[in-house]
């Protein structure tokens, strides 16, 4: 193979410096359309209602169970990274996290942003649980475009909503454990199964989430980077009719988070 970038004159005249590449010659399939494939169904709650994702007149990206454990994405910021249109940054540390879609960035730094989170359509007011310990979750829906009028002012250039993985009626257990370099140690596990019969329902899932840090910081006795994270979700789902379903949840999060990284710099000759 010859790959050769072409460089243009203000003559027009074309000349190609190539250089040669030794590239392996890989058959790619070919990928025809089979009626017998059944199509995978998403079913977002964008409009607070539980609708196909191709029959919703907006801009969504959807992110299921599977994919957010196959992409290990923990945070805001890892949802940004896989959803076109959507960024994330906390200019202070945790201290200011800010999504912004579309390039919609607040105006007011310290006040509220202009896209809402929400988890399970419950708004999330304090800037300080934005990013949030994510645990158990079902999926994420990033709505693009102003959702107003369905999730309120704070959702002007769109909303994230984290929905939680609901109880079921059979029993199922999942743990997740990783250990690694500069202290990491991360547990989690999930316990889901009937209580009462098929008409009470419960769901636990509890995280331990450490890390030391990249780097030693200087100025302070934390490292730059590092974070702890303790969380414990738990959720009941009462079905008494099959008319009638209950659910509640709590969720409980002891996030402690280091300080960026800070050190003494001698800015004149004053003391």
């Amino acid at each position: 193979y010859f790959v050769c970038p072409f460089v243009v004159s203000q003559s027009s005249d074309l000349r190609p410096p190539c250089s040669r590449l030794l590239l392996p010659i890989v058959d790619a399939p070919v990928l025809a359309a089979d009626a017998d494939s059944p199509m995978v169904e998403v079913i977002v709650t964008a409009r607070k209602k539980q609708e196909n994702i191709l029959d919703v007149p907006l801009a969504i990206t959807a992110i299921d169970a599977k994919e957010l454990e196959q992409a290990q994405i923990s945070s805001l910021g890892d949802v940004a990274s896989h959803t076109p249109g959507l960024n994330f940054f906390s200019p202070i540390g945790e201290f200011l996290p800010t999504p912004v879609i579309r390039g919609i960035a607040p105006t007011d730094m310290a006040g509220e942003n202009n896209a809402g989170i929400y988890i399970d359509g419950v708004y999330v007011s304090g800037r300080a649980g934005l990013n949030a310990n994510q645990l158990d979750l079902e999926r994420v829906e990033v709505n693009k475009g102003p959702q107003a009028a369905m999730y309120g002012r704070n959702a002007f250039s769109g909303a994230i909503n984290l929905v939680t993985a609901k109880p079921t009626k059979e029993f199922g257990l999942k743990a997740e454990l990783q250990a690694g370099n500069d202290g990491i140690v991360v547990a989690k596990g999930s316990v889901t199964g009937p209580i009462v019969g098929d008409v009470l329902m419960g769901r636990l899932g509890v995280a331990y989430n450490d890390w030391d840090g990249s780097y030693n910081n200087s100025y302070s006795r934390s490292d730059v980077g590092g974070y702890k994270f303790r969380t414990v979700q738990g959720s009941l789902l009462w079905e008494p009719t099959d008319s009638l379903s209950i659910l509640g949840s709590a969720y409980y999060s002891d996030d402690k988070i280091d300080p960026n990284a800070t050190s003494t710099v001698m800015a004149n000759c004053e003391n």
